[in-house]
C-alpha cells in the first residue's frame, strides 16, 4: 500500500479522484500500488511507503466521525491499525455482523447515492437487506456501532415484485443505450431473474482493501449455506444463483486536450465507457468483477452531490456488470492475490 498525505499534496486539484479525501477533511489516505501506473492522475508529491515517512498531517475527521482514520497494516484478518490525528498509530478491529433493524439509518446512509439523485423507495429497500440475515454483512469497527461498509446478494426472483426492486430496475433500463445489452437486461429481470443475485457493495472511502477478500469469501459461504439451511425449498433454490448483477461507481480518464487520442473514435469494447477513455475503480475489486464479466455498460452519474469531485478529465459513471457465478471462484483468489500484492 501507499500512504497519500493529503496535507502534502500540492496540486491545485488535490489529484483528481483522491479529491474526495481533502474535501471530507482526511489528513492521509491509503492507495493501492496498482494505481500508481504511469499516467495514472495520481500526483506523486506526499506519497510514501509508510506513515512515518510523511509530514505531520492536519487533524481531520473521518467518516465515523471519530476522529481516527482507517489504513490497511498487511494483516490477513479484520483487524488493522489506524492512525490517529495526531499522527500516532492505532489500532482498529474490524467486525462482521449480520444485519439487523439498529442498522437502517446507518445502512440507509451508504446507500443514498445508489441511484444517484433518482427520487426512490430507499427505506424499503434498506428493510430488504436488514430482513435478510442468513446472506449479508455490516462492517463495523470494535469501538463503533455505526455501519462502514454493507455486502450483500440480493435474489431478484424473491424481491422483483418490490417497488426498490422495480425502481432499480427502471432506472438500469432508461440508462443503457446500447440495445443488445438493453435486452440482456430485460432478460436478467425477468426470464432469468430466479437464477440472478443483485450483489450491493457500499462501504466508506477508507475502509481497507484487506478486508474484501474475508467479505466475498463470507457472501458466498452463505449464499451456499442458504440453498440448504433456508426453511423452506423455495427460499432455498431463491439463493441457487447463475449470475450475480453488480451497479458499482467509477471514474473515467478523458483524453486530455492535445493528445494523440483526441478526436479519435473509440473502438467500442465490452463496457466502454461513454466518453471514452480508460476506467478507474473506486473499488478495487470491481476491476477484477469487470474483466470477468460476461456484458456491461455504463452511463454518467447525474448526482449533483458528486459533480464538485469532477475534473476537467475525469468524470464518474455508474458501471453495470453480469458476471456468471462460476466466475466467482476465480475473482476469489484473483482478489486475494490483489491484496497480497498490494502488502508487499
Amino acid at each position: 500500500m501507499i500512504w497519500w498525505d493529503v496535507a502534502a499534496c500540492t496540486c491545485p486539484q488535490k489529484c483528481d479522484v483522491l479529491r474526495i479525501f481533502h474535501d471530507r477533511g482526511f489528513a492521509r489516505a491509503v492507495i493501492h500500488r496498482r494505481y500508481l501506473r504511469l499516467g495514472h492522475p495520481f500526483c506523486q508529491i506526499g506519497l510514501s511507503s509508510s506513515p512515518s515517512e510523511m509530514s505531520q498531517p492536519s487533524s481531520g475527521p473521518d467518516e465515523s466521525g471519530s476522529g481516527d482514520e482507517l489504513n490497511d497494516s498487511g494483516d490477513d484478518s479484520p483487524s488493522n491499525s489506524g492512525t490517529s490525528a495526531e499522527g500516532g498509530i492505532v489500532n482498529v478491529d474490524f467486525e462482521f455482523f449480520d444485519p439487523k433493524p439498529t442498522d437502517f439509518h446507518g445502512v440507509k446512509a451508504l446507500l443514498k447515492s445508489y441511484l444517484d439523485d433518482t427520487a426512490w423507495d430507499i427505506s424499503e429497500f434498506v428493510d430488504i437487506f436488514l430482513a435478510q440475515t442468513t446472506v449479508g454483512t455490516v462492517i463495523k469497527t470494535s469501538d463503533d456501532d455505526n455501519p462502514i461498509g454493507i455486502l450483500t446478494a440480493l435474489s431478484l426472483a424473491r424481491y422483483k415484485d418490490r417497488r426498490c426492486i422495480e425502481e432499480i430496475y427502471q432506472y438500469l433500463l432508461k440508462n443503457c443505450s446500447e440495445s443488445s445489452t438493453k435486452e440482456k437486461l430485460e432478460a436478467v429481470w425477468s426470464k432469468q431473474a430466479k437464477h440472478v443475485g443483485l450483489i450491493v457493495s457500499e462501504r466508506l472511502v477508507n475502509v481497507p482493501v484487506d478486508l474484501v477478500p474475508h467479505l466475498y469469501t463470507s457472501l458466498l459461504d452463505e449464499v451456499m449455506w442458504a440453498t440448504e439451511d433456508e426453511p423452506t425449498k423455495e427460499l432455498q433454490d431463491c439463493f441457487k444463483f447463475k449470475e450475480y448483477l453488480v451497479v458499482t461507481r467509477v471514474f473515467v480518464e478523458l483524453p486530455k486536450k492535445g493528445s494523440s487520442k483526441q478526436g479519435k473514435k473509440m473502438k467500442k469494447n465490452k463496457g466502454s465507457p461513454v466518453d471514452g477513455g480508460e476506467l478507474i475503480f473506486i473499488k478495487p475489486e470491481d476491476e477484477i468483477l469487470h474483466k470477468l464479466s460476461s456484458w456491461s455498460f455504463s452511463f454518467r452519474d447525474k448526482a449533483e452531490a458528486l459533480a464538485a469531485h469532477e475534473t476537467k478529465n475525469m468524470k464518474q459513471l455508474r458501471l453495470v456488470m453480469g458476471i456468471q457465478a462460476k466466475a466467482m471462484e476465480s475473482f476469489k483468489e484473483q482478489v486475494k492475490k490483489l491484496v497480497e500484492d498490494g502488502d508487499e
